[in-house]
């Protein structure tokens, strides 16, 4: 963890002293700095370059919708690609915003694609919204006390982790709020004075009922936090069809609430400080493979780490072309296939 803070804290230091050069700077040297930073062309390798920049590395942190899979579609090669890495002696972990399944779930979403993975491999949402609140005092053993439940607006796989992290909660799949279409069913709804937290994942029960429900928690018991799985806009479906993530019902929450939500997953301030802890992490010898640049790429960046960009998900190289070199991935590829050697 000290490492990934360093790598942040060294960032900062470079900000601050690129901030301050170009104030003092000529306005020809500001002109020059803008020029470097104007939209350049990407490098895509291929299997015969792309292994190469990842021979220091011993721990692999992939993204799975749009790097392994995309909706139900395997990636062609990737399990034998992950079959390699691991023939290589790296380490693998698979961490998704995906709140939809529990880790166990994603062990048999794994297995139904050809991919081996343990269940202890994998970081989900799911798990990370229950890890954040075993440490914020939720739980057995916990300093919540009376306030150690949670009302969730999700779905099974976050309702699964909380069961085995032994938090209690309300809501999920069962939830069932009166209609509120009128003013006297909104002053008759009641809170739970035993809330703590309002957890808001992959919700498609999601409505104005349960929006006014979460809100009236949020806003009328003092300290009750709230806790987003994700803030993703939105989920390949595979067939060149997305739809809308958790990113807008917590949005909605937000907004309706005046709350601001805890960000667990990628793209978030909480995750890489916890894989750092949970997992001993060297930022200086961990890669993250992903495909978007707002959650798997920004964590690199956050850490430091090496990263790499397929292009089968939801970043086209068109888009990496617009941006400035300096926000480039370290390593683009067509696909994960390429990074362990083998043909697309």
């Amino acid at each position: 963890m000290a490492q990934c803070l360093g790598a942040r804290q060294a960032r900062g230091c470079h900000a601050a002293l690129a901030r301050w050069h170009n104030q003092a700077a000529p306005f020809n040297a500001r002109a020059a700095a803008t020029a470097v930073d104007a939209p350049s062309a990407v490098t895509v390798l291929d299997e015969r370059t792309a292994p190469e920049r990842l021979r220091e590395t011993s721990t692999l942190i992939f993204d799975c919708d749009g790097v392994l899979w995309r909706g139900s579609e395997i990636i062609n090669n990737a399990p034998e690609a992950l079959k390699e890495f691991r023939r290589q002696g790296k380490r693998l972990l698979f961490v998704t915003n995906n709140s939809s399944k529990s880790r166990a779930g994603y062990v048999s979403k794994f297995s139904s694609l050809g991919l081996e993975v343990a269940a202890e491999e994998i970081v989900s949402s799911s798990y990370c919204a229950a890890a954040y609140l075993t440490s914020q005092g939720f739980g057995p053993g916990g300093t919540r006390g009376a306030r150690g439940k949670v009302l969730l607006l999700g779905w099974s796989g976050v309702e699964q982790e909380l069961e085995q992290a032994g938090i209690p909660y309300v809501g999920g799949r069962a939830l069932k709020v009166p209609a509120m279409d009128d003013l006297d069913a909104m002053k008759a709804l009641e809170v739970d004075p035993e809330v703590g937290a309002v957890v808001v994942g992959w919700d498609p029960n999601f409505s104005y009922s349960r929006l006014v429900y979460a809100s009236i928690h949020l806003r009328e018991l003092p300290g009750c936090l709230l806790v987003a799985t994700n803030m993703d806009c939105a989920d390949h479906i595979g067939g060149g069809r997305m739809m809308p993530g958790t990113g807008g019902l917590v949005k909605a929450v937000e907004t309706a609430s005046g709350v601001s939500a805890v960000n667990v997953a990628k793209g978030g301030e909480w995750l890489l400080p916890y894989l750092c802890r949970t997992y001993g992490l060297d930022p200086s010898r961990t890669a993250i493979v992903g495909d978007r640049m707002d959650t798997d790429i920004h964590l690199g960046r956050q850490g430091g780490l090496f990263t790499c960009l397929p292009l089968t998900g939801v970043t086209t190289l068109k888009r990496l072309q617009a941006l400035p070199a300096s926000e480039h991935p370290d390593v683009v590829v067509r696909s994960v296939a390429q990074l362990a050697g083998l043909p697309v």
